[in-house]
């Protein structure tokens, strides 16, 4: 008699990269087994199949929460009226710019990674699995104080703070403030540094200065013309990639709006979670991305791959 092969929702199932662990769904039974706080929101039909109300953002957090322990070994805190991020369609973006690191513009696995997340939330989901995962180095930037704060909280007690900067910023900041950030250059160019000069004992001080002092004061458009060489091509650009989930809507009615929208289409799969703050930006994602477009473009020379998602869930590059 053949056993059945569980499958993923046909939602999910279509676009999930054929790395990502959630192509084969978690366990409800093991986790409620596992993990007490979980337990509270499972309920069980005759058969013993565990079910999940993914209409209540307690049973989401404590899901994600959960499995990020279960299979990252990841401690996250989220706080109650955040965002609770969806993990298949997280990991799917990493590994879609692991392919593009990999496959586009030919990365090594020896080669040390860093890029920026901007707009981290609270859970800095993608830096955490980008770190604990991969082994990359992650700048993380947050504008609400609450994130930020629980967001350098959920690194501390991972112990990753060596590969991950979280950087409180204005409200206004997308990549200009944060890619020509003098202190984030330094320890970025010395992480990328180490890797390379890990067989020189050679004592290089005064070339680092010299550098910093060229990146500090050359254009942002321009290349470092220490970075550059096919013998330091690692070295060429100081970030490796931008990666951005960003707030969709351009006010609270237009939010109103779209779930009105949802309902007319059939009722959504999990309840919306996040504050006003993750959701909502003055003049919508069209113009956060196109801000995010023209400040990439000055910082062309110094950041290898460009990215972002839209409301349609489809990412950009």
């Amino acid at each position: 008699m053949s056993v059945k092969e569980k499958k993923v929702p046909p939602k999910l199932n279509k676009y999930m990269h054929a790395r990502n662990p959630y192509r084969t769904p978690p366990s409800f039974k093991k986790l409620a087994s596992v993990y007490p706080e979980f337990r509270p929101y499972c309920s069980y039909d005759v058969g013993g199949k565990v079910h999940l109300d993914f209409k209540d953002p307690k049973a989401l957090r404590a899901l994600t929460t959960c499995l990020l322990h279960q299979d990252f070994d990841l401690k996250v805190t989220i706080p109650d009226d955040r965002l609770v991020p969806t993990l298949p369609l997280r990991l799917n973006y990493l590994l879609w710019i692991e392919d593009l690191l990999m496959h586009a513009v030919h990365c090594e696995t020896s080669d040390v990674i860093v890029g920026v997340d901007i707009g981290a939330g609270a859970s800095c989901v993608y830096p955490l699995l980008a770190a604990r995962k991969l082994g990359w180095n992650l700048v993380a930037t947050e504008t609400d104080n609450i994130n930020f704060t629980a967001a350098t909280t959920n690194v501390n007690n991972n112990d990753l703070q060596d590969n991950i900067i979280v950087k409180k910023v204005d409200d206004k900041t997308v990549l200009q403030g944060v890619l020509d950030d003098a202190d984030i250059q330094k320890q970025m160019y010395l992480k990328k540094k180490e890797v390379n000069d890990n067989n020189d004992d050679d004592d290089d001080d005064d070339d680092d200065d010299e550098v910093m002092s060229e990146l500090n004061n050359t254009p942002s458009d321009t290349p470092c013309k220490h970075t550059d060489g096919d013998d330091n091509k690692s070295m060429k650009y100081m970030f490796d990639f931008t990666m951005c989930n960003p707030p969709f809507f351009s006010s609270e009615e237009e939010t109103d709006s779209m779930k009105k929208s949802k309902k007319q289409r059939g009722e959504p799969i999990s309840s919306p979670t996040g504050c006003i703050h993750e959701k909502v930006t003055t003049g919508g994602e069209v113009t956060f991305i196109t801000q995010m477009v023209e400040e990439s473009h000055k910082f062309k020379s110094k950041v290898r791959i460009r990215s972002t998602r839209d409301g349609q869930g489809n990412y950009r590059t």
